[in-house]
């Protein structure tokens, strides 16, 4: 499963980016994170968080109590520039197929460490069967602006909701396109009913 060639995400850089997000964030917005122990502070963990916002990165680095390897979404790759993102242990989706981003991730998931895919960018799919790595849906609310390019307004109030880990069942071949369908199910279902529950717990269903 090791893969060379794979370019290993800057750990530092996700601790430190988790450190200035914190301090800017909270001076900013209204942050009130919900559930945070459930992303565990150690072991490989793949976070999936369906915001496209272009704040959807710094919100899960201020947030969630441990540094955090986070996939970009389409409004961070417009917004920011790919120096800023590397220095902030954040993986680049550069092409289509996502296959170097996918490369990264996997590596930092082998390497024990925690991937949260922002956006609908890269299925995570992939990551889930090809690495055994538990679930833990994040659901973020307020966390955009007008369109996903925009942040919210200042002062907004922020709900960051952290849910159980789920072991995803992997019926098959990891690599097969059925195996990876039956995850993709798994998955969507699992962000569906915890948005549901979020939006509940927030008053905003």
């Amino acid at each position: 499963m090791n893969d060379p060639e794979a370019q290993l995400p800057s750990w530092s850089g996700a601790a430190h980016a988790r450190n200035i997000a914190s301090a800017a964030l909270r001076v900013t917005y209204r942050l009130h994170p919900h559930g945070m122990h459930h992303a565990g502070a150690a072991g490989p963990a793949v976070l999936v968080c369906r915001s496209e916002g272009v704040l959807a990165g710094a919100v899960i680095h201020a947030t969630v109590t441990r540094p955090v390897h986070v996939m970009a979404n389409a409004a961070m790759m417009a917004a920011l520039k790919q120096g800023m993102m590397a220095k902030a242990g954040v993986i680049p989706v550069a092409d289509a197929a996502a296959i170097s981003a996918q490369r990264s991730a996997r590596a930092a998931l082998l390497d024990e460490r925690a991937v949260a895919l922002t956006g609908s960018l890269v299925d995570p799919a992939y990551l889930l069967a090809v690495t055994g790595a538990p679930l833990v849906p994040l659901v973020l609310l307020g966390a955009e602006g007008r369109v996903t390019t925009d942040p919210p307004r200042p002062r907004s109030r922020i709900d960051v909701y952290c849910f159980e880990p789920i072991t995803i069942s992997v019926p098959g071949d990891p690599l097969r396109a059925a195996t990876r369908a039956a995850v993709e199910e798994q998955v969507r279902q699992a962000m569906a009913d915890v948005e549901h529950v979020a939006a509940l717990r927030s008053g905003r269903a």
